[in-house]
C-alpha cells in the first residue's frame, strides 16, 4: 500500500508558487491540484472553501512571512538600525530570487476578484511601510522624512520586480534594493 501523505509546507509552498505565478484568475483547480500532488478531493478536503481559501491561507503565510523577516527584524533593538536593514533586504532579495519571482500582493491585487484579498494585501503593504518608518525614525530621520522614505519601499520594489519581469533583467530589482540599503546613509 503506497503511503499518500503530503507534507503541508509542501503543499502550502506549491500554492504559493501558483498565485505567485498566475494570480487567483488564473489558477484552475487542475493547476492547483496538479502543483501540490493532491486530488482535487483532497484538496477540497484541505480547503472546504475552495480556491478563495487557498489564495487566502496562502496570504496569511505571506503575512506571517513579513511579520517574521521585515517587522521582527526591522524592530530587533539589539542589532543596528544598517544591519537589520541588509537583513531585511536580504530576505525581500530572496523571496523575489533577486526580481525573478512575482510578488503574490500584486497578483493578488489584480483580476475582477482582487476585491476579495484587498483588506490582507493592503494591511501587507502598510506592515512594510511602518517597519521601515520606525527604523527610518530611530536612526535619527524626522517622522514625516521617515514615512516618506518609507513610503516609496513599497512602489520601487513593485516597479522593479514589473521591470525584472517584463525585461527578463533583474538588474532593476537589484538596483532597487542597492537604493533602498541606501536610505540610512542620509540619517547619517
Amino acid at each position: 500500500m503506497r503511503n499518500n501523505k503530503v507534507d503541508p509546507e509542501n503543499v502550502d509552498q506549491k500554492l504559493f508558487e501558483i498565485f505567485r505565478s498566475v494570480g487567483y484568475d488564473g489558477a484552475s483547480m487542475e493547476s492547483l491540484s496538479q502543483a501540490t500532488g493532491l486530488k482535487k478531493a483532497s484538496l477540497y478536503h484541505r480547503f472546504p472553501n475552495g480556491k478563495q481559501e487557498m489564495a487566502q491561507h496562502v496570504l496569511k503565510n505571506v503575512e506571517q512571512w513579513i511579520n517574521d523577516n521585515i517587522v521582527t527584524v526591522l524592530a530587533d533593538k539589539a542589532i543596528s538600525p544598517s544591519i537589520r536593514l541588509k537583513k531585511a533586504i536580504s530576505s525581500l532579495g530572496k523571496l523575489y530570487n533577486n526580481g525573478a519571482n512575482n510578488c503574490l500582493l500584486r497578483t493578488l491585487s489584480i483580476g475582477p476578484d482582487a476585491g476579495i484579498f484587498k483588506e490582507t494585501v493592503t494591511h501587507c503593504f502598510n506592515l512594510i511601510t511602518q517597519s521601515f518608518t520606525e527604523l527610518l525614525i530611530e536612526a535619527g530621520l524626522p517622522g514625516s522624512e521617515a514615512k516618506k522614505k518609507a513610503n516609496l519601499i513599497n512602489p520601487l520594489l513593485q516597479g522593479a520586480l514589473v521591470l525584472s519581469g517584463a525585461t527578463g533583467d533583474n538588474s532593476h530589482f537589484e538596483n532597487c534594493l542597492d537604493n533602498i540599503g541606501q536610505f540610512l546613509q542620509t540619517t547619517n
